[in-house]
């Protein structure tokens, strides 16, 4: 199958909220790990996860040049998946990806648009809104930012990128008036535009103007835009489903987000579902292996084998050493080794989190299928073995995401389907 479109991401989280869209329009969409350079796939549609959320600029944007140089065809329509919330390094991805792209020979121009209406993300005059919030008043963006705020072309700026905005009243004027201005920057040697949007219809009116127009430019924003994307890029066709095996084990609940949201969601899974709950604290996962957590491990993945489910989390703190989060979901994942293996379905909120317990047990992708709700998907893993996954980035979702995530798959397994 040719490949019709290429999605980076700098999570993978990030990198399946983006594919789902294409994968509910009946295109075959794969995501695929970074890490796993051996992983190969014929889907029309790839979604790579970088890994670079906790990076530097300068590596995250050297990270996206090697894997566009990898992954990117001539012909093939790109998507630069950017974290809704900003974080990370979007602008030095950008950057990076219209500097690689240049160089390639394929589309360098930048459409950014990066509101998610259905996850309360909106843009307008240019900057990020949460419920209506300014980004920068937020409790996400008080504990993880890359920028002093969330005006998408002030960050851009100190990359060097020249970009003009599309506004609200403009977007509002139908796809036409948007493919005019877009047409209308291109031909002044900008960088880009950053569109403002509140409501899926704005994120419509985006993808019409600008979907004929992929020979010169590429997209950037968040799943919200991904839809209307796939949606024009094949009429709505519904995705495959896939059989599955019954199982009498357990599924597996895993939180590794210390964002609030996913942490309501994990208390509202503890108060309302029979569930054994089992927390690990930052001191333990980075004191290493050990019996005792040998021993924590093992009674995890026994519990799902005798077909209980099992929540696992990374204990929350207070104040959480950001910095920390690679090691403490590589360790996390290294104890859960054999319960992933006793497990019948895995839901995991939090991208880092996610890769690393599947790359633990020889993993190296996800074939997405479904939604369980607007930017949480699910799918079946790629690699040593196959098990129905459900990943919700953490910033994503209300206090009943996760409880609806496991009823979701308890609800496929007993029907022997994931549609």
């Amino acid at each position: 199958m040719k490949q019709s479109w290429f999605v980076l991401a700098d999570d993978l989280t990030g990198a399946a909220d983006c594919a789902i869209g294409f994968a509910k329009n009946g295109m075959v969409s794969d995501v695929l790990f970074e890490s796993d350079t051996a992983a190969v796939t014929d889907a029309p549609v790839l979604a790579v996860d970088a890994a670079s959320r906790s990076l530097t600029a300068a590596a995250a944007a050297q990270k996206h040049a090697v894997l566009l140089e990898r992954h990117y065809r001539k012909g093939t329509r790109l998507y630069k998946k950017l974290d809704s919330l900003l974080r990370g390094q979007p602008a030095a991805e950008t950057a990076a990806a219209i500097r690689t792209l240049r160089r390639l020979g394929g589309p360098a121009f930048a459409l950014l648009a990066p509101a998610f209406p259905a996850t309360g993300r909106t843009t307008v005059n240019g900057c990020v809104l949460v419920n209506g919030v300014p980004l920068e008043n937020t409790e996400v963006w008080a504990r993880d930012h890359s920028y002093a705020s969330g005006d998408l072309a002030a960050a851009l700026k100190p990359e060097g990128l020249k970009v003009r905005a599309v506004l609200l009243a403009h977007v509002r004027k139908g796809a036409k008036t948007i493919a005019a201005m877009v047409a209308a920057v291109m031909a002044e040697g900008l960088d880009g535009v950053v569109c403002d949007a509140e409501t899926p219809e704005d994120l419509a009116s985006i993808a019409e103007a600008t979907h004929a127009m992929a020979d010169r430019l590429f997209w950037v924003g968040t799943g919200g835009l991904a839809v209307p994307l796939a949606r024009m890029s094949r009429p709505e066709q519904g995705a495959c489903a896939v059989r599955l095996p019954q199982s009498g084990h357990g599924l597996l609940l895993v939180v590794g987000s210390v964002v609030k949201v996913s942490r309501e969601a994990l208390r509202h899974v503890l108060t309302t579902r029979r569930i054994e709950h089992h927390a690990f604290t930052a001191g333990q996962l980075l004191d290493g292996a050990g019996p005792e957590l040998e021993a924590r491990g093992l009674a995890v993945a026994q519990a799902l084998a005798a077909g209980r489910d099992v929540a696992v989390e990374i204990a929350e703190v207070e104040h959480p050493d950001m910095t920390l989060g690679g090691a403490l979901a590589a360790s996390l994942a290294r104890v859960l080794h054999k319960a992933l293996e006793s497990a019948a379905g895995l839901v995991v909120t939090g991208g880092e989190t996610a890769a690393n317990l599947m790359a633990e047990v020889g993993i190296h992708g996800i074939r997405l299928v479904a939604e369980v709700e607007s930017g949480v998907p699910a799918g079946m893993t790629l690699g040593r073995f196959s098990l129905p996954i459900v990943t919700k980035a953490g910033s994503f979702g209300t206090e009943r995401t996760l409880a609806s995530s496991l009823d979701f798959l308890k609800a496929a397994i007993n029907k022997g389907e994931l549609a």
